[in-house]
């Protein structure tokens, strides 16, 4: 955010956001960084692609590009897309689902440790919500406990993790977050499937994914949580 020099810059920036393509395009130049040049992106963009995308990315003043391809990365203190997905996803909840939203939230003298990436106040339930934008292959059961650890000392209403991915839930996060509920002593502590990738724990925690969009998703789990409760 301090790379943005008005607000009409970070509208254009949430409004680009939106976009799964465009989320990976600035991963990819973040860990490239000064390294950076088109054809190390690899298959999954297209040259036009890769063209108009740095050319968003430039006029919004985060990177200058150079002869040959390469480019200056200006927003040098940015380390990873982590936070910037954090904004992106509070400012969602908060835009298309008329929550009350506190992002990065540190809370000195808890056991569990670690930051709430998103605390949220939607229709009178508190909500945590754990963003993720590592691919599932690098997500390990650690990370998976002390997301519970934190839910279990928060104990809010109810808690989603959201993974900035296409890939599938089942094959890897549904295990790990399944083998994380058994730790913390819930004998069923299976998940169960809501809808394509969205999984849920007695409806109390959920994990998905982006695919679709995350607006989309996160209406699911929204839905799903509130629909009984409101009208069962």
């Amino acid at each position: 955010m301090p790379y943005l020099s008005n607000p009409e810059d970070r509208e254009s920036l949430y409004g680009l956001l939106q976009s799964y393509a465009f989320r990976l395009f600035l991963r990819d130049i973040l860990a490239l960084r000064d390294r950076y040049q088109p054809e190390r992106l690899g298959p999954f963009f297209s040259p036009d692609s890769v063209e108009r995308m740095a050319r968003q990315v430039e006029r919004l003043g985060f990177i200058r590009r150079m002869r040959g391809g390469k480019i200056r990365l200006l927003a040098e203190a940015v380390t990873d897309f982590g936070d910037t997905f954090e904004w992106f996803v509070a400012e969602t909840l908060r835009r298309e689902f008329a929550a009350d939203v506190l992002w990065g939230v540190t809370i000195p003298g808890l056991p569990c440790g670690g930051d709430f990436d998103i605390l949220a106040l939607v229709a009178g339930k508190l909500l945590y919500l754990e963003t993720k934008t590592s691919p599932p292959k690098h997500i390990e059961q650690k990370e998976m406990s002390a997301f519970l650890a934190r839910v279990k000392t928060l104990s809010p209403d109810f808690a989603i993790v959201l993974v900035d991915t296409h890939l599938r839930m089942k094959d890897k996060l549904v295990p790990l977050l399944s083998e994380g509920l058994r730790a913390e002593g819930m004998a069923d502590g299976e998940m169960e499937r809501v809808e394509k990738e969205t999984f849920s724990w007695e409806r109390r925690i959920y994990l998905t994914n982006a695919k679709r969009d995350i607006a989309s998703n996160l209406s699911l789990c929204l839905r799903n949580y509130f629909l009984d409760r409101f009208f069962g």
